[in-house]
């Protein structure tokens, strides 16, 4: 009972297996044949094959050392030796036992079958020989460029961004529907959809698992699924110490005589170290088993701008094994990782001056427990694992003042983006505990199949209170010449919580050659409001005024039914050419949107004119004004919201009501993604395959955020009105008649838009949406015979449609034309960088090892892809509720859509040399040296946009020298 309490309580996903079926030589099922199988990570286990003859061992550890014997009496002993295990992969054997007349035993070493015909789930698993003897930068996101057509928003040479999240993006997925996971375990912060709450240090894992297609019913969303295996103890003590070492004295130079013009000192680093030590071995044989890991990644790195941008992250973990009885196993885990960041951008190096940066603090444990029991022909898996993120970023010029006497924060926006003066103080912390059961139950020759079914029940808690506050309560804008704003912004103080609940089933039905896998998910989220207090503003205090608020449930749920079917065929019968089609639906995490969307006290700002009256440098409250829209004058009394450049966050009528102004539709349903896939996978050689897949998903059901008026009806087109024509561009844009004081959320339905709001006509049929097309050819080589191969070419078009008609158009309609048909190509999000948007329609990679005589080694890796987009754009002032806005456009004169305008195309080459010190039999010592961008390229990685501005298309980022990094690993 108690076993079974526990189980309800956790959440897991599979390691991986070793299965088969034991036949004489004509093909019969032997039933009651002894399958015994070792290894160094687990303990010795027993199995006897089924009346069909099969056999199984569930929930492996990672390890290339498993051996596998068959016995029985009357037969040849069957042993297979230097099985590999990797995360979430089934290794299926079919083992042919040939009578004898006395005792014979067969051994084949090292023949494991490379191709999974259970499993249509699609991506790589990163192995220790891939994250430490390759020339890699040794971050997560870095790594994750090893997985065939994903796409990364920097580029990291020999560490230089290792202090920074990354945003991703795999085969047309969403990166809010990504999730990272520790063992099975998902830690993904819900604060921050697509990111992980800590920087995992890979030196102390055993193999990364990147998924990014094909996903089954454990996996939630379509997103890029993360997982990351730590080291686990066996029956022999062995560990690592390795140290990495890279100076600014290393690297060459690569900035051109054009950038140093602008001022800018160029990109490289001043020093990188990595060390750290991982060890671990039986506290009891066969029962009880330790390992721990500890890294330190000492970042200090030198931006195009000459500033310095230094991290130390410091990660370790601790696990415990047990083997409790024969069919019983359990594990506790514990990680910390912190990170100390100096010098942290918001923006880049180049679009902001060195008073603008952050410091952050902030420690994230991660507990873990688990157990798992097999019962006859059912094995349960249950897990529960806790996250305590916390960040603090801390302006360098100091907290704010409680008077706003500090420096503001100013934004220049001619003749381009600039930002100078004192940034934001915020905060956050965000625990989160996620716990549910996972299990299998095999049920064989029903309706002439094998069945295995899989089910799961999971649940996920955690909250987050956040804090951001800008002296003063306001920004500096300088819109142009004679117009400058000041944005007031109450304090921004949240305390959200968010719940999910899952279940999820499948069956695995097996005739012969067929396997077809057949699944449905169900998730339910909702998020909650906590207890909030906020203080009025410094200005505006009328408006933007003191509320407190008591929790609230805003009764809206998001539950989504996710059908899952997949088809294997195993053409030839001996796993080597196997065809695979899937069709999947997905649901999308919703985190804290719901809550943080009816929140009553939400981010609310106020955008006035600024007159510096007394020419002090300071804002007073009569120094602030609304603007004349006939006139353009800053004349209008800032108590008339029609003078208001914009803004948001509550009702002007009733600014001190504590209700939001929000409403979602009680029939509004979160986005989904569909997602059609086709694969043949040939095993070329031992341990080498290659294969050819085809992917089309298509992400609709979007969000409809529609504008509430005053009298409370919905914004319709007949509230915006032609201003004209931008003289630059020749491109079209409008104004709005009234500002709206809160957004009703509902979903973008084909259908007319009548004067009232209200939508007539076919409104079944999904209008916006992605479409993603995507072919690929991937080959894998497993190191063995000397060598290891990992390569991959993906063709693809990733287009938006907002729908073929303007009168249903929701939003503003600047802009459409422009993006209606075009490329979809995410942001950046934030964490350092902006205005880096990720498309590419061809992508490259090649990675390998090879392994000469005499211990000495030659690795590469090399990548290449299509630029990424520039937005080219000119701002105009929209008038009332818009103001100054971006209007997005090609160069005058030129006819297209967004995606024509693109960074230079990208190559990347980094070389690795090492040599292997044999001291004694467990004592290794490795020296390598590695060197990245090897043609020392300065490809530009983001440029500036503003169409109108003499310095249109200026390098703002570019891809960092060509830099030598050292390398010491000593294996024990």
């Amino acid at each position: 009972m108690m076993l079974l309490f526990v189980a309800a309580l956790a959440g897991a996903q599979e390691f991986g297996s070793i299965r088969g079926k034991v036949v004489d030589k004509d093909g019969n099922p032997l039933p009651g044949v002894n399958v015994t199988l070792t290894g160094s990570k687990t303990a010795p286990r027993s199995v006897v094959t089924s009346p069909e003859g099969n056999f199984r061992f569930l929930n492996l550890p990672v390890a290339s050392d498993y051996t596998l014997t068959t016995e029985l009496p009357g037969f040849k002993t069957v042993i297979r030796e230097a099985l590999v295990v990797s995360y979430g992969r089934n290794v299926e054997l079919d083992i042919t036992m040939e009578q004898a007349a006395i005792e014979e035993q067969i051994t084949v070493v090292g023949e494991t079958p490379v191709i999974d015909t259970r499993r249509t789930q699609v991506g790589v698993n990163i192995t220790q020989e891939q994250i430490m003897q390759l020339p890699n930068a040794r971050n997560p996101w870095v790594l994750m460029q090893l997985a065939p057509g994903m796409l990364i928003d920097r580029e990291d040479v020999g560490g230089n961004e290792g202090g920074q999240q990354s945003s991703y993006y795999g085969h047309g997925s969403a990166s809010t529907d990504s999730t990272w996971n520790v063992d099975g375990g998902n830690i993904t912060d819900n604060a921050a959809l697509g990111a992980a709450p800590a920087y995992l240090n890979v030196a102390g894992y055993e193999e990364i698992q990147v998924n990014y297609g094909n996903n089954d019913v454990r996996s939630q969303t379509g997103g890029v699924q993360l997982n990351f295996i730590t080291r686990r103890g066996g029956n022999d003590f062995n560990g690592t110490f390795y140290l990495t070492a890279a100076k600014n004295q290393w690297q060459a130079t690569n900035i051109s005589p054009e950038l140093l013009s602008f001022g800018y000192k160029g990109a490289g680093i001043n020093r990188i170290y990595l060390y750290g030590v991982n060890f671990g071995g039986p506290a009891i044989k066969d029962k009880l088993w330790f390992f721990g890991s500890y890294g330190i990644q000492d970042i200090s790195a030198r931006t195009l701008a000459g500033t310095n941008d230094t991290t130390f992250l410091e990660s370790g973990y601790f696990r415990l094994d047990a083997q409790l009885t024969k069919n019983t196993r359990a594990n506790a885990f514990y990680e910390y990782d912190s990170k100390i960041k100096t010098g942290r951008t918001n923006w880049g190096s180049t679009l902001q001056a060195p008073e603008t940066l952050w410091n952050q603090t902030g420690p994230t444990p991660v507990y873990k427990g688990e157990i798992e029991q097999m019962f006859g022909n059912v094995f349960l898996d249950a897990k529960v694992i806790y996250t305590h993120n916390t960040f603090h970023l801390i302006p360098v010029l100091g907290t704010h003042t409680t008077d706003g006497s500090g420096p503001y924060e100013v934004r220049d926006y001619y003749p381009t983006f600039y930002v100078t003066g004192n940034i934001d103080d915020y905060g956050t912390t965000r625990p989160q505990t996620n716990a549910g059961i996972y299990g299998n139950v095999f049920v064989e020759n029903v309706i002439g199949a094998d069945h295995e079914f899989k089910f799961g029940a999971e649940y996920t808690h955690s909250r987050v209170t956040t804090f951001d506050i800008y002296e003063a309560n306001l920004q500096i804008v300088n819109m142009e010449p004679g117009w400058t704003e000041a944005w007031i912004i109450r304090n921004y103080l949240i305390n959200l919580t968010f719940d999910r609940y899952s279940a999820f089933l499948q069956d695995t039905l097996t005739w012969g050659k067929l396997s077809v896998n057949l699944g449905v998910r169900y998730d339910n989220e909702t998020s909650k409001v906590g207890n909030e207090s906020t203080p009025a503003a410094l200005y505006q205090s009328d408006f933007l005024t003191a509320l407190s608020i008591t929790g609230i449930d805003p009764g809206i749920r998001a539950g989504i039914w996710s059908p899952r079917v997949s088809l294997i065929y195993d053409l030839t019968g001996d796993g080597k050419n196997v065809f695979k089609v899937n069709a999947a639906r997905y649901g999308t995490q919703s985190g804290y949107d719901f809550a943080s969307f009816l929140n009553p006290a939400p981010w609310a700002e106020i955008d006035l004119r600024w007159v510096d009256i007394d020419e002090d440098g300071r804002v007073s409250q009569n120094e602030l004004f609304g603007t004349d829209w006939a006139t353009g004058e800053p004349t209008v009394d800032p108590s008339d919201p029609d003078g208001w450049s914009y803004f948001t966050g509550f009702d002007p009528a009733n600014p001190s009501v504590a209700e939001t102004t929000n409403m979602i539709d009680p029939s509004y349903k979160t986005p989904l993604l569909d997602e059609i896939s086709v694969s043949f996978e040939r095993e070329i050689i031992t341990d080498f395959a290659a294969r050819v897949e085809g992917f089309y998903k298509n992400r609709h059901r979007y969000s409809w955020d529609r504008g509430i008026l005053s009298d409370g009806a919905l914004e319709t087109h007949d509230n915006y009105y032609l201003i004209g024509t931008d003289t630059f561009t020749g491109a079209t844009y409008y104004g709005r008649v009234e500002a709206p004081y809160g957004q009703y959320r509902t979903n973008w339905v084909d259908g007319t838009l009548n004067s009232d709001g209200s939508l007539s006509g076919n409104t079944t049929r999904l209008k916006a949406h992605e479409t993603y097309w995507a072919g690929e050819l991937v080959v894998t080589k497993r190191l063995t015979h000397h060598w290891m191969l990992e390569g991959s070419f993906t063709l693809s078009s990733w287009k938006y449609y907002h729908g073929n008609a303007m009168d249903v158009w929701p939003y503003n309609l600047n802009n459409y034309e422009f993006f209606e048909g075009g490329v979809e190509a995410p942001q950046s999000g934030g964490s350092g960088i902006t205005d880096v948007f990720v498309n590419s329609h061809w992508i490259g990679r090649l990675s390998g090892l090879y392994q000469f005589p005499y211990g000495i080694s030659l690795g590469f890796a090399f990548n290449a892809r299509q630029g990424y987009v520039v937005r080219p754009y000119v701002r105009v002032n929209e008038g009332p509720s818009l103001g100054f806005q971006n209007l997005y456009s090609n160069e005058p004169g030129v006819v297209g859509k967004f995606g024509d305008t693109r960074l230079p195309n990208f190559f990347e080459l980094n070389l690795r040399l090492e040599k292997v010190f044999n001291v004694t039999e467990k004592l290794h010592v490795t020296a390598a040296v590695d060197a990245f961008n090897v043609l020392n390229s300065a490809t530009a990685l983001s440029q500036q946009a503003r169409l109108d501005s003499s310095e249109y298309l200026r390098t703002l980022r570019i891809l960092n020298p060509r830099v030598f990094r050292a390398d010491i690993r000593i294996d024990f």
